[in-house]
């Protein structure tokens, strides 16, 4: 009886993101109207979609057992060198005006350049990761001010806004139209392609094995440097993409733009069930976590709630998450002690044993 309530325990905890997912669309629907509209459910996810791709980028970097801190400057320096290579002089750029597609390749050599020198100083240097990171997302934020200088570049064309800020297509509604937001149905797909990566594919499986027990996982025959530094170039990848949508949204690039994104990119994972130690957590799961921080913050604001309490209920999410997440690995202790006890001659024979 008491493994399996401890197994339905688990199974409650491991899903509880969309219990309060659930929990969130139904207080916010019955408190507003206007929360409730399907522009607004649709609206939630598009305006979170470039929060969403660091989110993917944090979460492979979290699972391996690393950070990736650097990641909302890494969205500022790609979205402006994009913005100054696209722009006129008269609109902030440099005056190249490159097409569209030769801009974004260059956004994601610059977010994979990024990728590759934090890989190298954590795996080559063995400097580590957390301030590594840290110091990368100083430094990037000066560059975009270097580059910039402090000016915003605006008015691209629109190949390269339709992903952050065009329609798939329009669907008539009443008198008007329900626009279906590329960058919403975007961001869906790069959640399914990232939970095959890791649910399906063998790198996905040595990424949870580095996280778990690097010690192990290279043991066992796991080239750990090599997943570690495949992982921060997916990361700078996703930072890449971060810019792109964000820059198509609002069609400029600011120095400022991604500023205090990543504390929301840290929580929206460690919330969808993502482990700050590594080797446990399910993309699937991270959107959850995505969803229920994108659905406060929209529910929040058309309620006109002060954004002092908005900030507040976010540090309150957060500690949730760190206090489940506390939980969790308090559970897997218990339960590995368990099962070795009952297997051991020791624990056989004590029956005195006491489980904390």
């Amino acid at each position: 009886m008491k493994t399996k309530s401890s197994n339905f325990f688990a199974i409650i905890l491991d899903n509880l993101i969309w219990l309060l997912v659930l929990a969130a669309l139904v207080i916010f629907s019955s408190l507003s109207p206007a929360f409730r509209t399907p522009n607004n459910l649709l609206a939630t996810l598009y305006r979170s979609a470039y929060l969403g791709i660091l989110v993917i980028g944090q979460a492979f970097a979290m699972m391996s057992g690393n950070f990736d801190l650097s990641s909302e400057s890494g969205l500022a320096l790609t979205a402006m060198v994009g913005g100054l290579f696209l722009a006129t002089t008269q609109n902030g750029g440099l005056g190249y005006e490159v097409a569209p597609g030769v801009a974004i390749l260059i956004m994601i050599a610059v977010g994979l350049l990024i990728g590759l020198v934090n890989g190298f100083l954590i795996t080559k240097m063995r400097m580590n990761n957390l301030i590594v990171t840290i110091a990368m997302q100083m430094i990037l934020r000066g560059l975009v001010y270097i580059i910039s200088p402090g000016a915003t570049a605006s008015f691209f064309p629109k190949g390269f806004t339709w992903l952050g800020g065009g329609n798939l297509f329009k669907i008539p509604m009443g008198k008007g139209f329900l626009g279906i937001p590329a960058a919403a149905i975007f961001i869906i797909l790069a959640f399914i392609a990232a939970h095959i990566i890791i649910k399906y594919t063998q790198f996905g499986r040595n990424i949870m094995a580095v996280g778990s027990n690097p010690v192990a996982a290279k043991d066992a025959g796991i080239e750990t440097d090599k997943v570690i530094r495949r992982v921060y170039l997916i990361s700078g990848f996703c930072m890449a993409i971060g810019g792109l949508l964000i820059a198509g949204r609002l069609d400029s690039a600011t120095p400022r733009v991604g500023a205090g994104l990543i504390f929301p990119v840290q929580a929206a994972a460690v919330i969808g069930g993502v482990s700050l130690f590594g080797g446990r957590g399910t993309m699937i799961g991270a959107f959850g976590g995505l969803l229920l921080w994108s659905i406060l913050d929209s529910g929040l604001s058309i309620m006109q709630v002060s954004p002092f309490w908005i900030e507040a209920s976010r540090g309150l999410l957060l500690l949730f998450a760190i206090g489940l997440d506390a939980i969790k690995v308090k559970g897997m202790h218990r339960k590995a002690l368990e099962e070795t006890l009952a297997t051991s001659q020791i624990g056989l024979q004590d029956t005195n044993v006491v489980i904390e």
